[in-house]
């Protein structure tokens, strides 16, 4: 009995005709799998969507409105695909935008780009259902890590719901279709046209180019390949050197602070008012508990794992931290995650950038249960460390504030600005404010008219 309890339960044999494959061997995919894929992701979706508050769906965010739309605005369709931004492309916002100036009335454009956003976080769900099934043949585990897609408590307070930052859904994707086995040349060519669009979305995707090597005598999975390294050189061939960030690079003490709450924090507790009150309080000492359970399950995974289990679960440690370190030293971000001072109201800050590096950390303590013993005690460990997380992630489901919480609308503000263009010396073009405060965008009369 103690050998058979150390088996783990993800690869445990069955005897007999009706044994299961070990999960870390290419398992024969059902082909019902396409249809469970297909339709997980449109639940998903309209998960996202109903993740949002309504204010939030009717505003436009950042780039959405400044950069993508405004440049589809003025030039000729379709033009803007390869355009750099920022020192890097972003074909999947520049796609929505031109196809939403040239199919959507004007006054749904911020609702077009929401749901858009929600759309491919949905798709990206349902990609990594497919790719899940080679890292483990059970189905619960694997639509428990299509679900960190769109469940992680931080995803609806900016990244959620707009095109600005779907690119973080394709970092997510990415390691998932390299550790993917594709059954057939078919899919592996189609995974292969994901894998493009994925690189010429996030430049960030070169993080997991190591990954190539992984089953690389596989040629279903060299189209993969492929259309990753493809994107990533047309990224370096356009790219361009950065606007320099005044700020200051953030010290060692505010990266690891700051990982500790946007990381690792935000999956038990949830909110940033949780998170101060419990830092304030008690110190970093809860977060070095939540830390310490990350850790036990990815030595759990690594022990017990099989070989694929156990190279997702390094990969996606290792990339937590790197791409939540790479942020803050690129990005300079004017953000202070030290002790919060009792004797003031000051927030700790839960970042964009937490999104992903949160994502994987769930995704280790979801492949942990995958190989959790058979044991009283570990189901007893297991349910303390995920209980709280469930917890989080109902009451954080629909935030108290988010980014566009304050509007401004933009069906509201294009109303405003017809009264501007209806004027007899009207301008050839309005600027209509839009989230984050100061931001605008820049339309033509012509259009707020019904001009096209």
């Amino acid at each position: 009995m103690e050998q058979a309890d150390n088996i783990p339960v993800d690869s445990a044999p069955m005897p007999g005709p009706t044994a299961r494959p070990r999960h870390g061997a290419r398992a024969r995919q059902r082909p019902r799998d396409g249809a469970v894929a297909v339709l997980l992701g449109a639940l998903l979706s309209v998960v996202a969507w109903l993740r949002l508050p309504p204010v939030a769906r009717a505003t436009l965010w950042a780039e959405d409105g400044r950069v993508f739309l405004w440049d589809a605005f003025y030039s000729p369709a379709w033009s803007t695909l390869l355009r750099s931004h920022d020192g890097y492309l972003h074909l999947l916002p520049r796609f929505v935008a031109e196809l939403a100036v040239l199919v959507a009335p004007p006054s749904s454009y911020a609702t077009v780009m929401c749901a858009a956003g929600c759309v491919l976080a949905g798709a990206a769900a349902g990609l990594v259902y497919v790719c899940a099934g080679s890292v483990t043949g059970s189905i619960v585990i694997r639509v428990a890590l299509a679900t960190v897609t769109l469940l992680v408590p931080a995803l609806p307070i900016e990244v959620l719901g707009n095109m600005a930052n779907v690119h973080w859904f394709a970092l997510w994707l990415t390691p998932w279709l390299l550790l993917h086995s594709p059954r057939t040349r078919g899919g592996g060519a189609l995974l292969g046209i994901v894998a493009l669009v994925c690189a010429l979305t996030e430049i960030q995707t070169v993080l997991f180019v190591p990954l190539i090597l992984w089953r690389w005598r596989d040629r279903h999975g060299w189209a993969v390949r492929a259309g990753l390294m493809t994107g990533l050189v047309l990224q370096l061939a356009v790219s361009s050197a950065r606007p320099p960030r005044p700020t200051p690079v953030p010290d060692a003490d505010n990266v690891i602070a700051g990982y500790l709450v946007n990381a690792v924090m935000t999956l038990w507790w949830g909110s940033a008012d949780a998170i101060t009150d419990t830092v304030v309080l008690l110190g970093w000492g809860p977060a070095a508990l939540a830390l310490l359970a990350l850790c036990a399950a990815t030595v759990l995974v690594l022990r017990r794992g099989t070989p694929v289990q156990r190279l997702a679960a390094g990969t996606f440690g290792v990339a937590s931290v790197a791409l939540w370190s790479a942020a803050l030293l690129l990005n300079k971000p004017a953000m202070d995650w030290t002790r919060p001072d009792t004797a003031s109201t000051r927030e700790l800050t839960v970042a964009r950038y937490a999104v992903v590096p949160s994502m994987m950390l769930l995704a280790i303590l979801i492949l942990a249960l995958a190989v959790l013993p058979r044991r009283k005690g570990a189901y007893i460990a297991a349910t303390v460390v995920m209980a709280p997380l469930v917890v989080a992630t109902v009451t954080s489901f629909v935030p108290d504030l988010t980014s566009r919480s304050a509007g401004p609308a933009w069906s509201s503000e294009l109303r405003t600005a017809g009264q501007v263009c209806d004027q007899d010396a009207a301008p050839e073009t309005v600027e209509l404010p839009i989230s984050p405060p100061g931001w605008t965008s820049r339309v033509p009369c012509d259009l707020v008219e019904g001009g096209g």
